[in-house]
């Protein structure tokens, strides 16, 4: 999982347009990262670079209605890469339209792919969170995270986890997140669950070294350290 991932983020930073010069902006270096991994993990997410559920009118209906034909020019110019005008026709449908929830999140991941972390989170909580699915509950986690509100983002993965107890990708967002937060038993713990199903992950066996020696324990970061080189 872990070389797909990492093989997979230059090309993601190209599709995205995210690359002005030889560093990625680092409000969206999220961005690049959710999406590597999800794609990594052959998890389907409804962004704009991926076609949504078809809109489909009711039995015995003749006439597309205004808010239907604006839906579909939104998601037409978004899969046009012209994200400010895709988002101009999101706003017109939600002020016509607020009951929308899959347009609104279908905004919500416009503007994380356009690394407005903030206004991509506001979105998202304006919905109820029982109405979202799972990529975008996994979503504002990561959002959560970017702005450094841990607490939240850990409340969503382990949520997740608490259904999905094998995605290791989200496992390892929690691992990170609880790292930041200083709670280096609960990280370590977590860490050590997605290592005992993917023992050869150099990577993630690095940052479990990182969490041990953030604990204090030096002897163990270096034996997991000296594990992952020739």
């Amino acid at each position: 999982m872990a070389n797909k991932r990492y093989l997979l983020i230059p090309l993601i930073a190209l599709s995205l347009n995210l690359v002005s010069g030889p560093e990625l902006c680092s409000e969206k270096i999220g961005a690049v990262l959710f999406f590597a991994e999800a794609v990594a993990a052959d998890r389907k997410i409804p962004t704009p670079a991926v076609r949504a559920p078809e809109l489909k009118l009711d039995a015995g209906v003749e006439e597309i209605p205004d808010w239907l034909a604006r839906w579909e020019l939104a998601r037409a110019l978004s899969y046009m890469k012209r994200y400010d005008e895709a988002l101009d026709e999101y706003g017109k449908l939600l002020k016509a339209r607020p009951d929308l929830v899959e347009a609104r999140i279908e905004t919500a991941n416009i503007l994380y792919w356009q690394g407005k972390v903030k206004e991509a989170l506001r979105e998202l909580e304006k919905l109820p969170f029982r109405d979202l699915p799972d990529v975008s509950r996994l979503l504002m986690a990561e959002l959560y995270r970017s702005l450094k509100q841990y607490e939240r983002s850990v409340s969503i993965y382990r949520d997740h986890l608490s259904k999905r107890p094998d995605d290791q990708s989200a496992r390892l967002k929690l691992a990170e997140a609880l790292g930041w937060m200083k709670d280096y038993p609960a990280s370590l713990k977590e860490y050590e669950i997605i290592l005992k199903a993917s023992p050869s992950d150099i990577h993630v066996r690095r940052k479990y070294a990182l969490v041990l020696s953030w604990a204090g324990r030096h002897a163990d970061a270096a034996r997991e350290l000296r594990a992952t080189l020739k």
